[in-house]
């Protein structure tokens, strides 16, 4: 879409806001919100932002931040295997769970840093604000494409002792159970406790014989929160809130869509291909029957010898087998709000908060009905932080909000990458991978070196070999021990299949500390009874740390103890290019973050703003494990972090031009907002083989219109319009990676594939490939959601109320190599609800994509099988039943 098209919808919107007409039957009623830290009219706000009620989400039927991402033009919520993704006006974050958001997600002002706090569901939600564009003076770093203000409900002083239960059954047999209850002590406390306990099978089946998960992903999540409210005085009040969330779940909803491979494989992708040929000739027309199911063992391989390690324990390793993929994540969060009205008008607030996680993950990381590779991950994380602010009266001439704040983090990360070189099968891969070989002296693996490798190790063979194993040779002659005199007498010549490892991994630690301080001012001057400019800046500075490493592992030590042979060092680096290594680093910055806003009020109805605000967020370290060495002139030297290590700050710049329009009497509201954004030093993240690569690469630029329209038509019917229009691609994206079809091409002897082309180093020799994406699209070009709401009086007073919402999308890419493959077609999914209500009573029944559209929310590459695709997959059509009670 081209900027003249978004200029005749800019004009289109803007002549829209003159229409006048008669009165109707019914008003709209006000919405306040909190966007801009203070509590305002959602037309009198200067932004474009969209604010989603309680009862909205609950009527809807909202369990996560992906459903709420739906009834919101221009943003998308979606989980990985490794990260949850929050993505707005097209720019979002890479898969690494050290990146920071570019959209800052805050519940009850406390700013949630990690993607990872949102995975529990949602639930006894007062109201959920989504404000776009950059956000940096008034909520601070990582949020350069916008903000989620999340306000929970909170408990009155005044009220009566009272609550509320409902119970909710739907498809998967899925079951909610949630409530609350309130209450006050006197007439200055006022308590709250919600609950929400909800359970599901999982919409895929998977058909794999041995998979520890047949219903993929189950669902088990259990949240609390407890609310206190204290107005000592009239002008005092003290808002304290604690959480605690649960959230299992087993199995994934990927699965593998195209299983077909290039035609020029490497070594492993060979293996790979091999193997499935005789173990699952099959597999390939699996992918393809269309029965959007997935097809593994699901097996995390390694990761109960990784929990034994780390001192943990689980119910699946405790009963001797393994563990099953899958993520458990248990979080607590604490908030304090403070606000005091002085009797000169102004107002302190004070906002203190925690924010904590620990989650296990386990990975089938082949995606293959293969007993192959897993990974097994343990984390933590720490967030303490604290905002003072002042803001004054807003009667006057003048008026501002300033404040500082102070934020420290800590995130810990274990992880364990395993690689099975007999793949669950030694019988099978002797007789396919060797072609035969000598049972006595041990099974084959993939993993062992053939006599040819093995000859140019450059060792000798001892005299009268007495038919131990490579390992046993190697640690009886002292090698391991070090013994300045020791014999390696490590391998047997002419022995083919000789165990040496049958397993092999790497088992990395990933550290950071973050140290974040800022002080922010924003301040309002009326030019004018009607015009008004707002100013504001924010400086902030911040300090990390980073300890990163990792070490081989092997099965005759223990997949999860390190193994410091050098013959494993040297399988390790020629087969997935991973290093010993052990970085210790850390890093500053400091932005100065400024925003101005020039509003005009047309009338008490209507006005238009102009504004122009910045925005960054944090670089950092890399937390994957697949750190390259540096190469010297003395040879790798292991504990020098590459450039794939750290990466720097990422900011945006962005206009502005928007309207906010009351019309018809009330009845309708008319906002809209067009932007245009650049995006500089953009945080990529690159998928190589079993790990990724980070760095700065990208510049980008998307433009816009955002339209947000609300009628309530008749006394019963209201309407709803949210739609968004993008343009948005790369200006430069250098070093991006290549498709596999590229790869192959490459490795088939082409010096280039459409852009992908070898990296040449000086002296001739090809170090890497990589394209320039410059061009390539960003985000859809069209999205949004038309609702129709109606509600009538019926059987005497009984309320019947019927929903219906339209939710559509444009086109969009699922990877960041821009693989055609991996592009999904525009969709359209519709939601019903049709329910009565009674005094204290409510039954509701609904339908989420009632017309069963089954559409991905991501898709990658599958490791070590080039050329083969898989999916993150959303559930078809879900029904289900809602009964509230009240009292």
């Amino acid at each position: 879409m081209n900027k003249k098209s978004f200029r005749t919808l800019s004009s289109l919107a803007i002549a829209i806001a003159t229409v006048t007409s008669g009165a109707y039957a019914a008003e709209l009623e006000e919405v306040i919100v909190t966007a801009q830290k203070r509590a305002e009219s959602l037309q009198e706000v200067p932004v474009s932002l969209t604010a989603i009620s309680g009862t909205k989400i609950e009527e809807a039927g909202m369990n996560t931040f992906g459903e709420l991402s739906t009834y919101v033009p221009n943003l998308s919520i979606t989980e990985n295997a490794v990260n949850t993704i929050i993505e707005m006006r097209g720019i979002s974050v890479g898969a690494n769970q050290s990146f920071e958001q570019s959209v800052g997600v805050f519940v009850d002002g406390i700013h949630y840093g990690k993607g990872r706090q949102i995975r529990t569901g949602l639930f006894d939600i007062q109201q959920a604000e989504v404000v776009r564009g950059p956000q940096g003076v008034l909520f601070g770093k990582n949020t350069l494409a916008g903000a989620i203000n999340i306000k929970t409900a909170t408990p009155d002083p005044d009220q009566e002792f009272g609550g509320k239960v409902s119970v909710s059954k739907e498809s998967f047999d899925g079951t909610t159970m949630q409530g609350h209850l309130t209450g006050s002590i006197g007439d200055t406390i006022g308590l709250r406790l919600a609950y929400k306990d909800r359970t599901s099978d999982g919409a895929w089946t998977n058909t794999y014989a041995g998979a520890l998960n047949k219903n993929m992903p189950t669902t088990d999540e259990t949240m609390w929160r407890a609310s206190a409210t204290w107005e000592p005085t009239e002008s005092t009040r003290v808002e304290l809130k604690h959480s605690n969330n649960d959230n299992v779940k087993l199995g994934q909803d990927s699965m593998a869509v195209l299983f077909s491979p290039v035609q020029n494989l490497g070594a492993a992708a060979g293996l790979m291909y091999g193997v499935m040929g005789v173990v699952h000739p099959n597999f390939a027309s699996i992918t393809s029957n269309g029965t959007n199911d997935p097809y593994r063992d699901s097996i995390a391989l390694g990761g109960c010898a990784h929990e034994a390690a780390l001192g943990k324990s689980s119910a699946w390793c405790d009963a001797g087998g393994e563990r099953p993929e899958g993520t458990d994540t248990t979080s607590s969060d604490t908030s304090l709000n403070f606000e005091m009205e002085m009797d000169n008008g102004y107002t302190l607030n004070a906002t203190i908060g925690r924010g904590r996680y620990d989650y296990q993950d386990g990975l089938d990381a082949d995606w293959l009905p293969l007993r192959f590779i897993g990974q097994s991950t343990f984390s933590e994380y720490d967030m303490n932080s604290q905002e003072i602010r002042l803001s004054s009266p807003t009667d006057g001439k003048f008026s501002w909000v300033g404040g500082i704040y102070l934020a420290k983090s800590t995130q810990e990360q274990w992880t364990l990458t395993s690689v099975d070189g007999q793949f669950g099968l030694p019988d099978m891969t002797m007789r396919a991978i060797l072609g035969g070989g000598n049972p006595a002296l041990g099974l084959p693996s993939f993993l062992a070196y053939n006599p040819t490798q093995i000859a140019g190790i450059n060792a000798t063979t001892p005299a009268g070999d007495t038919g131990l194993t490579l390992q046993q040779l190697y640690d009886a002659t002292g090698c391991a021990a070090g013994a300045p005199t020791c014999v390696d007498y490590t391998f047997k010549l002419g022995v083919e299949g000789s165990t040496l490892w049958n397993q092999m991994g790497r088992i990395g630690q990933y550290r950071q500390d973050t140290n974040s301080r800022a002080i922010f001012y924003q301040g309002t001057w009326n030019l004018t009874d009607s015009v008004s400019l707002t100013a504001g800046a924010r400086y902030t500075e911040e300090e990390k740390r980073a300890f990163a490493s990792t070490y081989n592992t092997s099965s005759y030590n223990g997949l999860a103890v390190p193994d410091a042979h050098p013959l494993l060092g040297g399988l390790s680096a020629a087969l997935f290019n991973i290093y010993d290594h052990e970085f210790n680093e850390d890093r500053g910055t400091h932005q100065f973050i400024p925003a101005v806003n020039l509003e005009w009020a047309r009338s008490d109805d209507s006005m238009l703003y102009m504004s122009y605000s910045e925005g960054f967020k944090s670089g950092g370290f890399n937390s994957t494990d697949s750190q390259l060495p540096l190469f010297t002139a003395d040879g790798p030297q292991a504990n020098i972090p590459g450039p794939g290590f750290e990466y720097e700050d990422e900011n945006a710049e962005s206009w502005e031009i928007g309207g906010k329009h009351t019309l018809l009497d009330g009845s309708m509201t008319l906002n809209w907002a067009y932007f245009d954004s650049v995006y500089k030093n953009q945080q990529v993240s690159t998928f190589v083989g079993l790990g990724f690569v980070v760095t700065n690469a990208a510049s980008a630029s998307v433009s816009g219109l955002e339209v947000d329209m609300l009628w309530q038509a008749t006394d019963h019917l209201r309407l709803g319009v949210n739609l968004a229009l993008n343009d948005g691609k790369y200006d430069d994206f250098p070093g991006a990676g290549c498709t596999a079809i590229q790869a192959s091409d490459l490795a088939g002897g082409a010096t280039s594939s459409g852009s992908c082309v070898a990296e040449i180093a000086a002296d001739g020799t090809q170090i890497g490939i990589s394209q320039n994406l410059a061009g390539a699209q960003i985000g859809t070009d069209y999205n949004g959601t038309v609702t129709a709401d109606y509600t009538r009086s019926v059987l005497g007073g009984l309320i019947w109320a019927t929903g219906v919402d339209l939710q559509f999308t444009d086109g969009f890419f699922m990877t960041g190599d821009r693989d055609p493959i991996d592009y999904e077609e525009g969709f359209t999914k519709t939601n019903f609800r049709t329910g009565l209500a009674g005094e204290n009573w409510s039954v509701m029944l609904y339908g989420k994509n009632v017309f069963d559209k089954v559409t991905p929310q991501g898709a990658f590459d599958i490791p070590l099988a080039s050329g083969s695709h898989a999916q993150y997959v959303l559930p078809g059509a879900v029904w289900g039943a809602t009964l509230n009670y009240s009292f």
